[in-house]
């Protein structure tokens, strides 16, 4: 059977209007929970986001304080490098005398004496120096001798030994044999000053 309303048209529109306002009130409060959701979520990734560039900024400030201690690591290196090679550079080709000296005075046979000694020493690959030597034999066989004390492998500072000159004379009424050697100096003559005054870096 068909409802018969006996309320005037007038009502009915009203409550349209009310039902119509009030689905309007709730879905603008929807509307306006929803923005708030959305600026809470977006403003706690905001806050996110700068706590992190406030983490980096702090992480990069301390990388350039580190960059800047070895900025200082890298300047006394590079001194260290540049006295080192003048070092290397000053002390090139030295010849230790004084070791030459000690092993050729332990060398030197018993019946011969030296009369002089020249050193000389070059800086250059194909020679490094040579010794001139004039000295004193009993005899012929002491030359040998001492040859062969120049030429052994207890004195590498050393090489190639020979006699330029052989000749003899008197010393009152003894007969002696006065001679010249040569030698040219090899790499053991080196001296080490420069690996002594040069301290290692620690790794």
């Amino acid at each position: 059977m068909r409802p018969i309303n006996l309320l005037p048209a007038e009502s009915a529109e009203r409550k349209r209007s009310r039902r119509t306002a009030t689905r309007l009130l709730v879905f603008a409060a929807g509307y306006l929970v929803l923005l708030a959701l959305l600026t809470l979520l977006f403003a706690g990734r905001i806050d996110d986001a700068e706590r992190r560039l406030a983490d980096q900024q702090a992480i990069n400030a301390e990388l350039e304080r580190q960059i800047g201690e070895l900025s200082d690591v890298q300047d006394l290196q590079a001194d260290y490098q540049d006295n080192a090679d003048l070092i290397t550079v000053a002390l090139e080709g030295e010849v230790s005398w004084g070791r030459v000296l000690n092993d050729l005075g332990r060398l030197i046979p018993d019946r011969v004496w030296l009369l002089s000694f020249n050193g000389i020493a070059r800086v250059e690959e194909a020679s490094r120096g040579t010794i001139d030597v004039s000295a004193n034999g009993f005899d012929v066989p002491d030359v040998s001798a001492w040859l062969r004390a120049l030429d052994s492998d207890r004195f590498p500072s050393v090489a190639g030994t020979w006699v330029p000159s052989l000749r003899s004379a008197l010393i009152g009424e003894n007969e002696v044999w006065t001679f010249t050697s040569r030698a040219s100096l090899t790499e053991a003559a080196e001296s080490d000053r420069a690996e002594e005054r040069i301290p290692e870096l620690a790794q």
